[in-house]
């Protein structure tokens, strides 16, 4: 059964109509069966997502659990105009032949939901390390815990949306977020962040947010995020 025949019609005429606060970005998170088929799934889709205006705000792998379990290997945030241009890049028929299985092969685990952000993505583009906090609830708390703690909030978002695209349920499908808010907080290294990260600090994240995990990513390098070959390339013709 291909992608086409799993395709929710009704669910997409509804979220494509729908009214959300735009810019409209897609937090992904991913867990891998096969990470290097992935990198060939984002090579496969550079191009789409250029051609409906959307940008690749931040891209990280994870490193360090303060809190909880590892929400993802892999970190992404991706900016849409609106959520008909992701719609646009999500029912393209080279997406839906080409691209998404290449996805289906290579993701074990995926979350993606609509969220929206107040922040512009600059701060966040220039950040090496971030420490990410999900939640539900109690964001001006969350702030003020961990910037007190020697970070530097430099973007949030809560979800607007899940993203219903198939009529079935996968592990890799678009799973829409288990925390609904998440804050990305800079620090300048790991070592800066264990040592915020204290065990009293942890205790008064828990307290603020109930559920809460806490997680340490690091920023990937363009060509580490692209297959092999394509990364040689871009090392030896860099911009």
């Amino acid at each position: 059964m291909g992608m086409l025949d799993q395709l929710d019609l009704d669910a997409v005429k509804r979220l494509y109509g729908a009214d959300l606060p735009v810019p409209v970005d897609v937090l992904n998170l991913i867990h891998f069966k096969d990470e290097e088929a992935y990198k060939w799934y984002g090579a496969f889709t550079l191009p789409l997502l250029k051609a409906v205006g959307a940008e690749v705000g931040w891209m990280g792998a994870h490193v360090e659990s303060f809190l909880g379990e590892p929400r993802a290997e892999e970190l992404l945030v991706v900016r849409y105009p609106n959520q008909r241009r992701f719609f646009a890049l999500a029912l393209n028929p080279y997406y839906m032949v080409v691209a998404n299985p290449q996805r289906m092969k290579a993701v074990r685990k995926f979350e993606a939901s609509f969220t929206h952000s107040p922040d512009s993505l600059g701060a966040l583009r220039r950040c090496k390390w971030v420490l990410v906090v999900h939640f539900h609830e109690a964001p001006v708390a969350i702030q003020n815990i961990v910037e007190t703690a020697g970070g530097q909030l430099v973007y949030q978002s809560h979800e607007t949306s899940p993203i219903v695209i198939s009529k079935r349920s996968h592990p890799a499908n678009t799973n829409p977020l288990v925390f609904k808010r998440t804050c990305l907080f800079r620090f300048e290294d790991p070592q800066s962040c264990e040592a915020a990260m204290q065990p009293e600090v942890l205790d008064r994240l828990r307290d603020a947010a109930g559920e809460v995990a806490v997680q340490l990513y690091q920023r990937m390098p363009r060509s580490e995020a692209l297959p092999a070959r394509l990364g040689k390339v871009l090392r030896r013709y860099p911009r």
